[in-house]
């Protein structure tokens, strides 16, 4: 008799947490940088966070920037706001510019294939990454056509057709 009831008391305590069948555990998710900000928290069931646990670990999880490492981006760029070069007065050039390349448009759109060194925030499909209307980045290495069209009372017009070695883009809309 002492056995049985121990029995059903053991089995009265472990009872909770074994989970029912078909009933899915809900799990608060939160994932923070080394600095401790949350960059994302949800609630899910356990099975996406094992899912989500998962990416992570293959590297597949991004929160929104998008990098990699390699050669080469193709870049088409056009936009109206200002373009710094540092030590260079060239209007437009065609050739490899290995200083870097800021840029910060008020207006425009930004359309690269990625293959080599980039951080992107911005729209992404794949391996393409696209900014329209205000954006600003930086190119190291661009190589290709750069054409500027001055204008007195409006922002410069600036045409980037070519490559780079590294690319970083962020769109101010999102």
């Amino acid at each position: 008799m002492k056995a049985i009831f121990v029995a059903i008391v053991t089995l009265l305590l472990l009872l909770p947490a074994v989970p029912i069948r078909g009933q899915d555990e809900k799990v608060e998710v939160e994932i923070t940088d080394f600095m401790g900000n949350v960059l994302l928290k949800k609630e899910m069931s356990a099975r996406q966070a094992e899912k989500l646990e998962k990416e992570i670990l293959n590297g597949k999880f991004s929160c929104g920037i998008k990098f990699d490492f390699g050669f080469n981006n193709y870049i088409i760029s056009y936009g109206k706001g200002k373009v710094y070069i540092p030590l260079s007065k060239e209007r437009s050039f065609m050739r490899l510019m290995l200083r870097p390349i800021i840029f910060n448009y008020e207006k425009g759109f930004t359309i690269t294939k990625f293959g080599a060194n980039y951080a992107w925030k911005g729209a992404k499909i794949g391996d393409y990454g696209t900014m329209l209307g205000r954006q600003s980045g930086v190119m190291l290495g661009f190589y290709g056509i750069h054409i500027r069209i001055r204008h007195a009372l409006r922002p410069d017009t600036h045409i980037f057709v070519g490559g780079s070695m590294a690319i970083i883009g962020w769109n101010k809309l999102l």
